[in-house]
């Protein structure tokens, strides 16, 4: 059975000898790369909600970063991720809006890690993709997800929609995608109808969705060079064969040059996860390339999302230094399992106390020394539970960051150019900009290309994809040129909200005691800090009554537990303690640390202990307890 996954760091061997020496670390070696949270602007509208990410969401996205995926993971080329692993919020790309409601998660029947779970009222999300794809051009876009139909109690509607903007010709033009899986069509529209139902539509009958269980649903969308669309869909089913329906040609009102604006996802009485936007230069055409299987290997599960959150904190360190941060503010633990897999748990892993263990270990055998405590240090009767309340935060101002050039630089045909643009590390993630249609180059985030090298020349549209991407202090703008003509760009306006001091987030404190444990060993304060990653009333309530129920009758600690190195024991495991020497004890107890060490060829296992209960409340049995003071001491003076 493997001991030990990781990344050697040095080794070390003496002349004369027959050792080598390794010194290695465990898999969180692997994200020991700067931490990246995206921080979007939209999280400070009005129209945003609880939702946006929690803490879950954010070590999932920490963990992609460093290719350790639990569902499939952007693919190359994809402008717009939404995991929706505890928030609908967009690794890739930007979540501008939202309705409904976005903080109910699943994690049985779903297709891969947790899902969000929309309800009779749909749950939508806006989001503008990190690169806006021109519809003049020979690539396609795949829009994609992963559904399961499971659970459907009220036997109603259970639908999935894509709602596409584009700006052509300075006007929107909608492209609409739609799945129903109770009465089994597939439907797209076309037109500039804002009310998608009024544009001209083409519809497929798709009898076997009305099987239950996980179902993958692709749409490869290309448009002509005269602006009319093709859609075609992908239905890939419980039995991982994907269906290819033919082409749907919107050919009834063609849309002018230009480039997709938004994407909305809207949800409907069913679940979903990995939500994405490619730009794909051919139709995928094999289960592989449909639905990515065999392409990746899930290597991280975590717990059911909770504590949502409507904005991420600005973070700093490695994304494990994040990582860790967050087990501390919310009470979970994090990490590699011997097979090299991480595992995320949150404090609901100790509230069930346990009546099996996972493993034994005996002073007959396994077992070599072991110290237990009890204190009244570890008793935690009035906890103090530090919070932001997020409640009055709306963003009222609006910051611009420009680039303003004399002279257009050049962009060849099918050539790309970067820019990059210094912004302050404190300001949110600003949108990617649309291509201006006029000379107004002052207009908020907007991106000036014109025809010539001369401030003067006339403006183009519809020819360059623009694209953003922000790291710390600096916003790398990417502009690709997709027409047969050189163009030249000419600056751009970023817009970006922020929040003014009349309603920036309120430094707010959640207090509960246990007045019992404080008639036993008096008042004990513990005070927690959960620097910003909780961020209501309710979610604070949820981590206090967890510290109470842990500290207010403190259960006995297992220190120095030196046994035989086993490597079935993990963190969070329930062991039984037979110990018929010293201690007496026959328990069970939660391995909160395990600490694995070599010398001389032998090898040590150290755990930590934390008993399952505690062991009752002082009764002060057979004993006259002293009073405070001296019996007959003089009153001071």
């Amino acid at each position: 059975m493997d001991a030990f996954r990781g990344t050697v760091r040095s080794r070390s061997a003496t002349s004369g000898g027959d050792v080598v020496q390794l010194s290695a670390l465990d898999g969180a070696e692997r994200l020991r790369q700067p931490a990246q949270l995206p921080r979007p602007e939209g999280a400070l509208a009005k129209t945003l909600i609880d939702g946006t990410a929690s803490p879950v969401w954010a070590v999932d996205h920490l963990l992609r970063g460093a290719g350790i995926h639990t569902a499939p993971p952007p693919r190359t080329g994809c402008v717009l991720y939404a995991s929706m692993h505890g928030g609908v919020g967009a690794g890739i790309g930007y979540l501008d809006a939202m309705t409904g409601d976005a903080t109910f998660y699943q994690k049985e029947n779903v297709p891969f890690e947790s899902a969000l779970e929309g309800g009779l009222t749909p749950t939508t999300a806006t989001y503008i993709p990190a690169v806006l794809p021109v519809n003049r051009n020979t690539s396609g876009l795949w829009l994609e997800f992963w559904a399961n139909t499971s659970d459907n109690f009220l036997f109603s509607d259970q639908v999935i929609r894509i709602d596409t903007e584009w700006l052509s010709n300075n006007v929107f033009h909608y492209l609409t995608l739609e799945v129903n899986w109770v009465s089994g069509k597939v439907t797209c529209w076309s037109g500039r109808n804002k009310d998608y139902t009024s544009n001209q539509n083409l519809q497929w009958t798709h009898t076997a969705l009305t099987t239950r269980g996980t179902w993958h649903i692709g749409w490869w969308v290309t448009w002509s060079s005269t602006g009319v669309p093709t859609v075609a869909p992908v239905m890939t089913g419980p039995d991982n064969i994907p269906v290819y329906f033919g082409n749907a040609v919107l050919s009834t009102t063609p849309a002018g040059a230009g480039a997709l604006n938004t994407v909305t996802l809207s949800v409907q009485n069913m679940r979903v996860e990995g939500f994405q936007v490619s730009q794909l230069t051919a139709k995928p055409n094999t289960v592989a390339t449909v639905t990515q299987s065999g392409t990746w290997k899930r290597t991280a599960a975590l717990d059911l999302p909770i504590l949502p959150m409507r904005s991420l904190p600005r973070v700093s360190g490695t994304a494990w230094d994040v990582i860790t941060e967050i087990a501390r503010a919310t009470l979970a633990t994090a990490e590699f399992d011997q097979d090299g897999f991480f595992r995320w748990r949150n404090h609901s892993r100790w509230a069930t106390t346990p009546t099996t263990p996972n493993v034994t270990v005996q002073s007959l055998r396994e077992l070599s020394s072991l110290t237990v405590t009890e204190e009244i240090d570890a008793c935690r009767n009035a906890v103090n539970v530090k919070w932001e309340n997020w409640e009055r935060v709306a963003a009222s101002y609006i910051d611009t960051t420009r680039e303003t050039l004399t002279t257009g630089v050049a962009i060849a045909a099918g050539a790309t150019i970067t820019r990059t643009i210094a912004i302050d590390e404190d300001q949110y993630d600003p949108r990617t900009p649309k291509t201006a249609y006029s000379a107004d180059t002052g207009s908020p985030n907007r991106v000036v290309i014109r025809s010539g090298s001369a401030g003067t020349s006339a403006t183009v549209a519809g020819a360059v994809e623009v694209g953003v991407r922000r790291a710390g202090g600096a916003v790398s703008l990417t502009l690709r040129n997709r027409s047969t003509s050189t163009v030249y760009y000419h600056g751009v306006a970023l817009l970006t909200y922020y929040m003014p001091d009349t309603s920036k987030p309120v430094p707010s404190i959640y207090a509960t005691t246990d007045s019992a444990s404080q008639g036993y060993y008096g008042v004990q304060t513990y005070d927690h800090d959960a620097k910003g990653w909780v961020q209501s009333r309710s979610s604070a309530a949820t981590l206090g009554a967890a510290l109470l129920a842990a500290g207010a009758n403190p259960p006995p600690l297992l220190q120095s537990v030196e046994v035989l190195a086993d490597p079935r024991i993990e963190l969070g495991d329930v062991v039984r303690v037979v110990d018929a020497t010293g201690a007496a004890l026959d328990t069970l107890a939660w391995v909160i640390g395990n600490r694995l060490s070599g010398s001389s060829g032998a090898v040590k296992q150290t755990l930590t202990l934390r008993g399952t209960k505690a062991n009752g409340v002082p009764t002060n049995t057979g004993l006259t307890p002293d009073p405070p003071t001296r019996p007959g001491a003089p009153d001071p003076t």
